[in-house]
């Protein structure tokens, strides 16, 4: 291996280890862990694709996400940014305003890793333009540092209505805006696409789909449970996830079969919790002297209808969202059902192949019958 590719090797898993340092530091100081569950996914991923594809963009972009919240994380330790120098202070804050626009930019270089559409190139180009605005206008803010509250050293108080305005919550909807036309660019690149690529395309579909239900979901609660929580800064890791998959492995998972286990493990989850809310709450009110036994006549309640709603809610969703897997079943099903009815045996051959066919559809296909003694 050359000496230049064993140094670049060297740094990414020296910024992987910084990373893991910093959120390390953070945790024993503060307590909080945020910067490492949310974004961990984002660094393992990131560089293990950079490990495996020297230089690829989607593989930066995660890693400097999580590099660069682990940064911001290692801040809020008491007294770290008063005994730093106030550049470090200044360059981070201001990072800050436009690192949510490296979000579209992955979008736009997926599965690829390099932009390939004239549209893509409109958006990268927007999202350059936006970071270069909100950043220079952060950097000029004459308003305290966001964590040690000193003042701005660069700040320009005659720009201070300017930049007031352009770091507003107004300007934080270019986000979504430039994020948009990147799914549009998203969308087009999907239609082109032969099979191969647009299983890539429906797993970051898959991922953000995913990220985006539990990241709404905590809007439900006012104040969530710690392992609400800690459920919900997971789900952040979805996107990393999924994208690993679709970069590195995108033939060997069937994400039908993935969505469809998916939305049936949640639809009885609500199912099961439903009913013992409900069982706890009646069992209670009906007799309030044993709280006791509502709770474990729920939780006998919940455990006996657990396998038959997920056998019967498996069924249905297989049949909207894993189609293949669902007439495979049937098939081999309807095979099953025709040897125990006394099928004759001379068609059965006929029939095994027919089974074979439709279940595993190999591309030949051939059965050996023994000779008769």
């Amino acid at each position: 291996m050359a000496a230049r590719e064993v140094g670049r090797r060297a740094g990414i898993l020296m910024l992987f280890a910084g990373y893991l340092a910093l959120c390390g530091l953070t945790i024993a100081s503060t307590g909080e862990t945020w910067s490492l569950v949310a974004w961990g996914g984002f660094a393992a991923v990131g560089a293990l694709l950079l490990l495996r594809r020297s230089g690829n963009a989607i593989g930066r972009i995660l890693l400097g996400l999580a590099v660069y919240w682990g940064l911001y994380g290692a801040f809020t330790i008491p007294r770290v940014a008063e005994e730093l120098p106030v550049v470090f202070e200044l360059t981070l804050s201001s990072l800050g305003y436009g690192v949510w626009m490296l979000l579209p930019v992955l979008i736009v270089v997926f599965p690829t890793g390099r932009v390939t559409t004239r549209l893509g190139r409109i958006v990268t180009v927007l999202a350059l333009g936006v970071v270069a605005i909100v950043v220079t206008a952060a950097a000029i803010h004459p308003g305290p540092l966001a964590f040690s509250e000193r003042p701005n050293p660069l700040g320009i108080p005659a720009a201070a209505p300017l930049s007031a305005v352009v770091l507003g919550d107004d300007t934080f909807l270019a986000v979504p805006l430039v994020g948009a036309v990147a799914l549009v660019d998203l969308v087009l690149r999907w239609r082109r696409a032969d099979g191969p690529t647009r299983l890539q395309f429906r797993w970051l579909a898959y991922g953000t789909a995913v990220t985006v239900l539990i990241l709404g979901s905590s809007l439900l609660f006012e104040d969530p449970l710690l392992l609400v929580t800690v459920a919900l800064t997971l789900g952040i890791n979805a996107i990393p996830v999924a994208i690993w998959i679709a970069v590195t492995r995108h033939g060997l998972y069937e994400i039908g079969r993935v969505v469809s286990r998916t939305v049936s493990y949640a639809i009885v989850t609500a199912v099961v919790i439903g009913i013992y809310v409900v069982a706890v709450t009646s069992t209670t009110w009906l007799v309030p002297d044993l709280p006791a036994l509502g709770v474990a006549v729920a939780t006998l309640a919940a455990a006996a209808i657990f396998l038959p709603v997920l056998r019967v809610v498996q069924r249905r969703v297989d049949r909207r969202f894993d189609r293949e897997h669902f007439d495979a079943q049937k098939t081999v099903d309807g095979f099953g059902e025709r040897l125990r009815t006394g099928t004759d045996p001379a068609a059965t051959s006929d029939d095994l192949l027919a089974a074979v066919e439709g279940t595993l559809q190999p591309r030949t296909l051939g059965i050996w019958v023994g000779g008769a003694t």
